[in-house]
């Protein structure tokens, strides 16, 4: 390609496609089994579709009763609700409050991850305000650059046009009270019996109401419900962006909902090409108005950044450090903070490392991450998919260098914490046992963020909140920034949540096997949050929710 060809607008917007496409060729190429726009089936039999505007799947129609009372036997969960009128399997499910839809979805998700239909990136939940506006095709959600009259357009349309009513038999609602409208039933109707939507969801307007949750607010006494019902027929209820707040606890016969489908890894690539799509169309305006020509090193520079996810680098003035001491805060070379433990000569680091420190790191030693996550696309989160022996590397590595420039004694080193100096950081009271694991789950009343304190308080840490109980939220679908949250007593962030963390110390089996510590991201259940919580893994293994810290050893 020449200069001429290079400084063209046009030819930078199709150079930065083909970045977006060579993204998602080498995530697809480490994942094989991820594929943006391949329909998923659960194992009910009921199909998940993609969803233009947004990174979730949605089901192609509404919970049936079949699959509802699979969930209430297998699971044993207390349901007694029936509706005034009959249903056969096939109709939607009806009489669900908002705590009943949630533990259907958390149901479906376990069971499918214990059967290894799922894995652990792969869950079921509710659709979001949000979500919900793009499956009815609200402009709002679909187009970037929505203006004002699309806007004022979305709150009159309905799912079939401007027009009232609605065509015969569009979709069933309260027939009898909308003149000239027929839909053939009277209560609810099998699920599938109207036509679909665009992308082929039934039913996403009439039938039953549809359980939305935003899972970044608070919990609240109401919850949403959208779609209209077979008992509705006002026209103001059935516009595609009218949202009608209930009490939560509510179960109507009017009821019911629909789930989606989430694979994590996908979202972050479908959040990276959205990303690159806006930096992209940023470039090719600045280049329009400016007219000017723009360096080839500079396009070159741009493809590596997007290839490379953007990660940020941090650039420390290595003269303005204080070296080390014992007993005193410290920050490295690399921006590391580290803070004294009470009679403790060492210091613990006060953050995981972070995905710029661990970069710093490969290009130093011209090493490879082979297992990064997609969904790390920010410097400072912690940097995961690392394993044992590469987290030792870097200690290695860390040490020499800050050696070299003098900020550490000679005879200083970083390393991996044991695991009762993990124990020493999270507070945690003496424990008893000769090994990890003899001091595995020793002590059941005591959380990284407080003593018998269960469930967390809402943002106080970034666990599966989903998953914990409905009214935790932490607003973090996969790891955050390191510090989002508030310290210990001892001023160390994310002892509890976010990444796990690997320890020094061997495991019992004797297999290659080390210690790992700490929730995750991915950690819902209340014993694998304790504080005594152990876990293990082979010295090459890695998972997307696995880190490190390092401490500094005098």
């Amino acid at each position: 390609m020449t200069s001429s060809e290079i400084k063209s607008p046009r030819n930078l917007l199709v150079q930065c496609s083909c970045v977006t496409l060579l993204f998602f060729n080498v995530l697809s190429a480490q994942d094989p089994a991820l594929v943006l726009d391949k329909p998923h089936v659960s194992s009910q039999g009921v199909t998940f579709v993609p969803m233009p505007g947004t990174t979730v799947m949605f089901a192609t129609w509404e919970t049936r009763v079949a699959d509802y009372e699979e969930f209430v036997k297998e699971s044993n969960y207390a349901w007694s609700y029936k509706p005034h009128f009959n249903q056969t399997g096939d109709h939607p499910a009806v009489g669900v409050n908002l705590q009943d839809a949630i533990a259907y979805c958390n149901w479906l998700t376990t069971k499918e991850r214990k059967a290894e239909r799922i894995d652990s990136n792969q869950s079921y939940r509710l659709p979001s305000n949000e979500e919900w506006d793009a499956a009815i095709n609200l402009t709002k959600a679909r187009k970037t650059d929505a203006g004002i009259d699309d806007k004022v357009q979305d709150e009159r349309v309905f799912p079939w046009g401007l027009d009232w009513p609605p065509p015969k038999r569009f979709a069933n609602f309260a027939a009898q009270e909308i003149p000239g409208y027929e839909d053939g039933f009277d209560y609810t109707a099998p699920v599938g019996q109207f036509p679909p939507s665009g992308e082929g969801l039934f039913d996403l307007s009439g039938n039953v109401w549809e359980w939305v949750w935003d899972r970044k607010l608070q919990a609240l006494p109401v919850g949403g419900l959208r779609g209209g019902s077979w008992a509705y027929f006002r026209s103001e209820c059935l516009t595609s962006a009218y949202r009608y707040e209930v009490p939560a606890e509510l179960r109507a016969p009017t009821i019911g909902f629909r789930c989606v489908f989430e694979d994590r890894r996908r979202t972050a690539v479908i959040l990276a090409d959205q990303k690159i799509k806006r930096e992209t169309e940023a470039k090719q305006k600045q280049v329009s108005m400016a007219q000017t020509d723009i360096d080839p090193k500079e396009v070159a520079a741009m493809r590596e950044k997007l290839k490379d996810g953007a990660t940020a680098t941090v650039s420390t003035d290595v003269s303005k450090l204080a070296p080390a001491v014992t007993g005193q805060p410290f920050k490295n070379s690399l921006g590391m903070d580290f803070v004294p433990m009470s009679g403790k000569e060492w210091l613990a680091g006060k953050f995981e490392v972070r995905a710029q420190d661990y970069e710093a790191f490969l290009r130093a030693t011209d090493g490879d991450w082979v297992k990064k996550p997609a969904f790390l696309n920010s410097g400072v989160q912690p940097a995961v998919g690392v394993t044992w022996k590469n987290a030792m590397a870097f200690c290695e590595w860390l040490t020499e260098k800050d050696r070299k420039l003098k900020i550490i004694p000679p005879t200083a080193s970083y390393r991996l914490p044991t695991d009762q100096e993990w124990s020493a950081m999270a507070d945690l009271p003496e424990e008893t046992g000769a090994t990890a694991a003899e001091r595995h789950l020793g002590n059941k009343l005591h959380f990284p963020w407080g003593n018998d304190l269960w469930p967390p308080v809402a943002n106080s840490v970034n666990i599966e909140s989903d998953k914990v109980v409905p009214t935790y939220r932490d607003a973090f679908s996969y790891t955050g920034p390191v510090g989002s949250f508030e310290p210990n007593s001892k001023g160390i962030h994310d002892l509890g949540g976010n990444a796990a963390e690997w320890c020094a110390d061997e495991w019992a089996t004797g297999d290659n096997q080390r210690v790992i510590r700490g929730g995750s991201w991915l950690f819902s259940e209340k014993e694998s949050l304790l504080s005594s919580f152990r876990g293990h893994l082979g010295i090459e293994g890695a998972r997307n929710d696995l880190g490190f810290r390092c401490v500094l050893q005098f």
